[in-house]
Formats: structure tokens, sequence, C-alpha cells
């Protein structure tokens, strides 16, 4: 055995521990059940979701920091607790309430705060302050303040997957940015908000492979059976299927979804814009739903 096969085994055994210790975490995380109803409503939800990537995409954050705040608030409204069953009858307290959910996001997550003023010149001078103060407060009580547990995306489990595949190196980059377009979709849509990060993050990567030039079928299938045969888990299974058909059955309605802005997606950025730099909201939140 060569000394770069023995390296080569560490490295891929790390990535195993990694992966396993951040599926640990997942069965610590609430579920969240559709609470979609007449009036907040699938459309209510994808104009919050279109809002928060316009705003990223402005402060040059991550797009994964809306699926977590999606994350935070899903589990929120799913959770029958606070004012969680008022957001479900009125849509400024659910706009509230996702609103500040993208808050705690970026506050976990990017390197870089969203300060309060800056969220309130975001909302127009909709909400105060200290409304959103109030509504974290909150959101942390009904979470019961498990909140920085969710923040492992399935885009994490991706770049992990993909760095037990070194013979993809090359091209790599642009798996992930068909991943991450999956991902974009999938935030849009409330029925992955109760799948598990690594089961989507699996379907983004088999959507990716299938979507990728030069990977023919053939190999999609070797790049799996590869990933199984590293992993502690089946990467495979049913529900893994059911989310990656889903997933492409909706990658022709891209008209629907705000432009993506291409950006490295390799590592999480810690180069984002300040966020006291903007000085007026991309666009209104008022008008949102």
């Amino acid at each position: 055995m060569t000394n770069n096969t023995i390296i080569e085994d560490a490295q891929l055994a790390i990535l195993s521990d990694r992966i396993n210790a951040m599926r640990s975490q997942e069965g610590k995380t609430s579920k969240c059940q559709n609470y979609l109803n007449s009036l907040v409503d699938t459309s209510c939800r994808e104009a919050m979701v279109d809002w928060c990537f316009i705003v990223v995409d402005s402060f040059n954050f991550s797009r994964e920091t809306v699926g977590i705040a999606m994350s935070i608030g899903d589990r929120y409204l799913s959770s029958t607790r606070g004012k969680s069953l008022k957001a479900l009858v009125n849509k400024q307290t659910y706009q509230l309430a996702t609103i500040t959910s993208f808050y705690m996001a970026v506050k976990v997550y990017e390197p870089v705060q969203l300060g309060i003023d800056m969220l309130v010149k975001l909302c127009r001078g909709y909400y105060k302050a200290n409304e959103i103060y109030e509504m974290e407060r909150d959101i942390l009580f009904a979470l019961e303040w498990r909140v920085s547990i969710s923040t492992t995306t399935p885009m994490d489990y991706v770049r992990y997957y993909m760095e037990m595949l070194p013979a993809w190196t090359d091209i790599a980059h642009v798996i992930l940015e068909n991943a991450a377009r999956h991902m974009d979709r999938a935030t849009r849509d409330i029925y992955y908000s109760s799948c598990r990060a690594s089961t989507l993050g699996a379907a983004c990567l088999a959507g990716a492979l299938h979507e990728t030039d030069g990977i023919s079928s053939f190999e999609q299938g070797v790049i799996m059976r590869q990933l199984n045969r590293k992993l502690d888990f089946e990467l495979e299974s049913k529900e893994m299927e059911m989310i990656e058909r889903r997933l492409l059955s909706t990658s022709t309605q891209q008209h629907d979804e705000p432009k993506r802005q291409r950006r490295a997606i390799l590592q999480r950025s810690a180069s984002a814009k300040s966020a006291t730099e903007q000085t007026s909201s991309p666009v209104s939140v008022a008008e949102r739903i």
C-alpha cells in the first residue's frame, strides 16, 4: 500500500466521520409539517422565498442562508406554539415570522450580521425593530432555542459527497452549480422542508449529475455506487429517488425562479459585503404577499 493510498483512505475516513456526525444532528431537529392553508398558501411562501433570494443576492450572501431561514420558519410555523397559529391566519404575521427567520439565519450562518436597523430599512418601515425582536423571542421559545443545529444545509452534504469522489474534481464546480440550482427550487417548495438534509443533498447531487453535460447515464450510476461504498449508510433510498424525480420534474420551470447569480459555491463565502453598506431595500417586502 502506497503512502498516497494511505493518505487518501485517511481523508475518506475523516469525511465519512464528518458526514455521520452531521447526520446524527439531523435527528435532533424538530420536523416540519405542511402548515399551508387557503390564506397562507404556496404563493405566500414562494413570494417570501423570492424576496429572501433577492436580498441575499443584493448583499452577496449565500443562497443557502435562505434555505436555513425557511427551515427555521417552517419548523416554527409547524410548532403550534407561541404566535405560530396566529401567523397561519394573518398574512402580516406570517410575513413578519419569515422576515425574522431570515434575520436569525443570517446571524448564525453569514460571516457578517444584518443589523436590525438595516432590516427595518429592507422592510421599508413596514415592521418595527421591537416587532422583529418580539417575534425572534417567540421563535426561539417555540423551537426551544434549537436554531443553530439546523444550519447544516443539503449543499454541505453535496460538497462532502463530491470530496469523496476525487476522480471527478475537474468538473466538480459544474456539478455543484447544477446541484445548487436544484436546491434553489427545493427551497421554494415546502415539500422538501420535511426531508433530511442528507437525503435532499443526495437527490440534488443525483439530479445535478443527470443534467451535467459529459456524464453518461452509466457514469451517473458508477458515481452513486462509488459513494454508497464509501459511506456508512445507504445513499440511494426510495425517499431519495422520490425527491430526485420531483426535483427533475420541476427543473424546466426556471422561468418561475428569480435569476441565480453565479457565485463560488465550493465553500461558504467569508467576504460578504457589509450589511451596513446597502442604503435602500432592493425590493419592498410590504408588497410581497
